[in-house]
């Protein structure tokens, strides 16, 4: 048993080095790659820096991105700075504000879930999607109403689907992506940048999109859920 263990710890340090041996990319959204970094060339005027990656397949192929929207590569432990100060590019920050919100993102992207944003308007799209599907008294008490599944007594699940409840995630990521909210320090892989402003601003950047993504994912499941039921229900009625 103890060899095994052994065995276990050794190939795990092994692929821990050789990831650690890798090149890594960080973009300016927080977004980082990692492989082989094998130059920079110009390409109908754009400027990229090629790196090589493998693929699922552990095949060895070959990526580019566009320098515009790298902040840095590190290569053999050596960071390279890509961006630079340039207000006519609309690059306004200096390098070192720049790095501190390009880190606040790169946070965001590890540690923030929009848990909250998805579950809360997972709710709301269920909730919807069923009581859309509510046939009430009125509605069957109206003279020229006929029931598509033939029901002659209110309930849920009795009348016909409708496109309302898409309106639910729509609204809802708008309204998610409204509040702000105190970022802790628990919450942060690099902690020395606490009450850091540029930070936060590239943190908020990155949640802001998560809750907006986590809501509208969330309230079209809600609404697949209420709908699957509707139409299981009433496939066996």
């Amino acid at each position: 048993m103890r060899i095994f263990l052994i065995i276990g710890f050794l190939l795990t340090a092994l692929i821990s080095i050789g990831q650690n041996e890798q090149d890594s990319i960080l973009l300016l959204n927080g977004k980082v790659y990692y492989g082989e970094v094998t130059g920079i060339e110009k390409i109908e005027g754009d400027s990229v820096l090629n790196f090589n990656t493998l693929n699922k397949k552990n095949e060895k192929v070959t990526d580019q991105l566009s320098l515009y929207r790298v902040f840095s590569y590190t290569k053999n432990g050596q960071e390279n700075i890509m961006y630079s100060q340039n207000e006519f590019l609309g690059n306004y920050l200096s390098v070192n504000e720049t790095k501190e919100v390009t880190i606040g993102s790169y946070d965001a992207r590890q540690t923030f879930k929009p848990t909250v944003p998805f579950w809360t308007t997972y709710t709301l799209g269920l909730g919807v999607s069923v009581m859309d599907t509510y046939l009430s008294q009125k509605v069957l008490d109206k003279a020229n109403y006929t029931n598509p599944y033939g029901y002659t007594t209110p309930g849920l699940f009795k009348d016909r689907l409708s496109l309302l409840p898409v309106l639910v995630p729509i609204v809802a990521s708008v309204s998610w992506s409204l509040p702000s909210f105190k970022l802790k320090e628990k919450k942060m892989i690099h902690k020395s940048y606490f009450n850091n402003v540029n930070y936060y601003r590239g943190y908020h950047r990155i949640a802001k999109q998560k809750r907006m993504l986590g809501s509208m994912l969330g309230g079209f499941a809600g609404i697949a859920t209420g709908w699957t039921t509707h139409l299981i229900i009433n496939a066996f009625n």
